[in-house]
């Protein structure tokens, strides 16, 4: 293999330094001229004619000889120079193009939105610190909760584990109230109301500004809301300004199910709307949340009811069939492989109904007349896989549901990752419709 190293200041100095030489031939040529282009004859006979013409035609000669020689070092100097600069341009080039992929690494590189009626793509690329938590944090806990049994635990309906998260025990990590010391930083007002029995927590910004995200948390049908999840709500409320508005609907293990909770659900939104207007209220979840979201929408939208103004669903569960099956190839480092029985939930959440009923996996329903819809998914969550057919069908149907996939985003890592913090603000002005 051959190298070539290139030095452009070197190359500039050689050039310049040609340049001078060329000049210094050329006034010694010129001064020489007027002597050897015409030089008089010795004596007036034809033989002192004959050998002044001689001498004067190869002076003439030398000098034309010379223009070409001037012009071809001036051309060498053009093209020494010239080389200089695309070496050094390259070298910038380069140097930029090493130093935005050293960048790129440590800090990583946003998932690009695809507009609705297109096929969306993966893009992006995890940051260092997000590759540093699945490796070192997530994998690991996956593999503990998984081989110790706690996961299969979490499916068995009535188990110890499985009541452990409504227990209040879990405090502040699971909890349906939010961190006092968190709200009253932002300058927050929390209430605590009830909808048809239902509790409903309220946290109001400062300065609110007359909107309404009804935030519906993830948590596989069985947890109550995380503390990551307060923590969203209550930026997002700081940022936005609009009342966040969290359901504290039933769990499988307090007997809710998807034909009891999609309906009330449905209803709590639909009043909102009815007190706030419409273009007042989005719908924002996540994982099971976003499935009961979607769901509540779509209810709403087959009962002839206004649907909000906007909607959100990060890694949404937008089927519980586990029929697809690209989901066997998703090594997603929080959620077990298919087949523990945490996945059980389907069957509990279910009820009486078929899992492919809507109101248990809405992506069996229709899509016609929802509201503008934004999904995120990463290409690490096993959910992902029908975030894909979800894709696909909206672009048939041309449906409003615009696509963020990220590679190496894992399940909810939007709530759960050092990377999810950049969608956000995004995600704040997606819920205001903006």
């Amino acid at each position: 293999m051959s190298f070539v190293i290139a030095v452009p200041e070197a190359m500039v100095a050689a050039a310049a330094e040609l340049a001078t030489i060329g000049s210094d031939i050329d006034a010694a040529g010129a001064a020489a001229a007027s002597q050897t282009t015409a030089v008089l004859a010795a004596a007036e006979d034809e033989v002192s004619a004959a050998i002044a013409a001689l001498f004067s035609a190869h002076g003439q000669g030398f000098q034309a000889l010379s223009a070409r020689a001037a012009t071809f070092h001036e051309q060498c100097i053009q093209a020494l120079m010239s080389s200089a600069e695309s070496f050094a341009s390259a070298e910038a080039a380069n140097l930029t193009a090493l130093g935005d992929m050293i960048l790129t690494n440590i800090f990583g590189s946003p998932a690009m939105p695809s507009p609705p009626s297109e096929i969306p793509l993966f893009t992006g690329q995890q940051s260092l610190l997000t590759r540093l938590e699945i490796d070192f944090l997530l994998r690991p806990l996956r593999d503990f909760l998984t081989f110790s049994g706690i996961y299969d635990q979490m499916g068995v309906l009535g188990s110890p584990v499985q009541n452990l998260f409504v227990s209040g025990l879990l405090s502040p990590l699971f909890s349906d109230t939010p961190p006092l010391l968190l709200t009253s930083l932002l300058g927050q007002t929390v209430q605590y109301t009830t909808y048809d029995g239902m509790p409903v927590v309220e946290i109001i910004p400062a300065n609110p500004t007359g909107n309404y995200v009804v935030a519906l948390h993830g948590g596989a049908f069985i947890w109550p809301p995380l503390l990551f999840h307060w923590v969203w709500y209550s930026v997002t409320a700081y940022q936005t300004g609009a009342t966040i508005s969290v359901p504290i609907y039933p769990l499988i293990q307090q007997g809710g199910t998807a034909a009891t909770v999609v309906p009330k659900v449905a209803d709590f939104i639909s009043s909102q709307i009815a007190t706030h207007g419409a273009s007042r209220v989005s719908v924002l979840g996540d994982s099971s949340g976003a499935n009961i979201g979607l769901a509540a929408v779509q209810y709403l939208v087959a009962n002839n009811q206004p649907v909000p103004a906007s909607m959100v669903l990060v890694s949404p569960l937008l089927s519980i069939t586990g029929s697809n099956p690209n989901m066997q190839f998703i090594n997603d480092p929080l959620l077990p492989p298919r087949g523990n029985m945490l996945y059980q939930f389907a069957q509990q959440w279910a009820g009486g109904l078929a899992l492919t009923d809507p109101l248990v996996s809405p992506l069996y329903g229709s899509l016609d007349g929802l509201p503008p819809t934004h999904i995120y998914a990463g290409s690490l969550d096993m959910a992902s896989a029908e975030a894909v057919v979800l894709s696909q069908k909206a672009a048939i149907e041309s449906a409003p549901i615009s696509f963020v996939m990220a590679t190496g985003g894992f399940h909810d890592w939007i709530l759960l990752s050092p990377d999810g913090l950049r969608y956000w603000t995004q995600i704040g002005r997606q819920l205001l419709g903006a």
